[in-house]
Formats: C-alpha cells, sequence, structure tokens
C-alpha cells in the first residue's frame, strides 16, 4: 500500500465512523425528530453513507487499487460530498455545523481528488 492509500482508507473508516457516532448518539439524546419523514429518510442516508464509508476503508485495507473498492471509495465519498451539500439546509440557525459541513466538502473533495489523481 502506497501512502495515498493511507490516507483514503483511513478518512473513509474516520468519517464513516463518526457518522454513527454522530447520529447514534443524536438518537440516544432524542435530538432527532422521528417523527418527521425528510428527517427520518435524512437519517437512512446518513446511514448508508456509513456503511459505504466504512465498506470502502475496510476495502482499501485489503485491495486497494481493484475495481471494487475503487467503486465502493467513490460511491462512499460521493454520498458523503451529498450529505455535506444538502445537509446545511437542515440547520439554518447553527453556524458551527454549516461551517463544519462547508470544511467536510472541501476536505472530501479533495481526498477524492487524492484517489484519482494516484490510481
Amino acid at each position: 500500500m502506497e501512502w495515498c492509500d493511507w490516507i483514503v482508507g483511513l478518512y473513509c473508516l474516520g468519517c464513516g465512523v463518526g457518522l454513527v457516532v454522530y447520529w447514534s448518539a443524536s438518537l440516544v439524546a432524542h435530538r432527532v425528530p422521528l417523527n418527521d419523514s425528510v428527517m427520518r429518510h435524512h437519517l437512512a442516508a446518513e446511514f448508508l453513507a456509513a456503511a459505504a464509508l466504512i465498506a470502502g476503508g475496510i476495502a482499501t485495507f485489503a485491495s486497494a487499487r481493484t475495481g471494487g473498492t475503487l467503486v465502493t471509495v467513490g460511491l462512499g465519498l460521493g454520498l458523503l460530498v451529498y450529505a455535506a451539500t444538502q445537509s446545511p439546509a437542515l440547520y439554518p440557525n447553527d453556524k458551527q455545523i454549516r461551517v463544519g459541513l462547508w470544511f467536510l466538502l472541501v476536505l472530501t473533495t479533495l481526498v477524492f481528488a487524492l484517489r484519482v489523481a494516484t490510481l
């Protein structure tokens, strides 16, 4: 494995686990309005993105350059880009979360560019 594979694998695993921890903590603290169908769909999409990122991270460490790994990593990072782009609208009054999501968008785009540039 090359250095770039380590960055991509660790980033995918970190973001995937981070999503699970964030949303699990939010659910336990009852900060997620589960009676809202939009939020239920958003929550399902977040956990799907987390699963794809964790799978992409594990696959990167198992075999970084195979087709299946590249598709899984691309899917996970793509879902994360979508979440970071779409989610600020859910937090109109929370500047800290919105800034964090824009930072996440930029960082994820850079990791995706790293993956593509080092194939």
